[in-house]
């Protein structure tokens, strides 16, 4: 499993008593008949455990971090019946950058000399990119079963998890609100260069859907 880098074998928690040979042959003729007529089902949760914010001066005008720790538990099914000893369970995490800012691009910026007023309409603040650190990777527990090996489109769908959760958390703590004071301290710096500020007022205002 290319997603999974295992570990030392000394590192690795083995789990589950040894089985008497007799059991595992009755396993075995089991998983034969269930491999072709089960139903997988999949769970994936994902949880924030740190986040936090820091200033960088580009299009992107607040960048947060994050550590997420992801659950992936699957289990076969026969007529809705969770079948016996065929789960399978992974607990990871991955570090990540998340960035939000505008396109200064879509500034609109208008100069009245007569009243000294400078007004600025901000685009809308949205999310530039959520990136993984796939050199942050941690296995926290593995438990593979026959029945039900990880497949690539359950490790798909909880990275894709994963950068929703990160999301959902930047936004409540507050990156929308600090990218878009960032960019206005970004936009004062500049005005600051063309005109007189303690003769001018700069005031800013936010395009519909702007703190989206």
């Amino acid at each position: 499993m290319g997603l999974f880098h295992r570990k030392p074998r000394e590192e690795r928690r083995r789990r589950g008593p040894t089985r008497l040979l007799g059991f595992l042959l009755v396993l075995a003729i089991a998983a034969a008949v269930l491999l072709g007529t089960g139903m997988i089902r999949t769970g994936i949760t994902a949880n924030i455990t740190a986040f936090g914010l820091k200033d960088i001066g580009e299009l992107a005008t607040q960048s947060g971090y994050f550590t997420s720790v992801q659950t992936i538990q699957s289990n076969r099914e026969l007529f809705g019946i969770e079948i016996p000893l065929s789960r399978s369970n992974y607990i990871f995490s991955y570090d990540g950058t998340i960035k939000a800012g505008l396109d200064f691009g879509d500034i609109d910026v208008s100069v009245d000399d007569l009243q000294r007023k400078i007004r600025i309409r901000l685009p809308e603040i949205k999310i530039l990119s959520t990136e993984i650190d796939e050199s942050s990777f941690k296995l926290y527990n593995e438990s593979e079963n026959i029945l039900t090996p990880l497949r690539m489109s359950d490790v798909n769908q909880a990275l894709a998890e994963l950068k929703l959760k990160a999301r959902e958390t930047a936004e409540a703590h507050g990156i929308m609100d600090n990218a878009r004071e960032n960019a206005k301290v970004l936009i004062r710096g500049f005005l600051a260069g063309c005109y007189d500020l303690t003769l001018y007022s700069v005031e800013f205002e936010q395009a519909e859907g702007g703190t989206k």
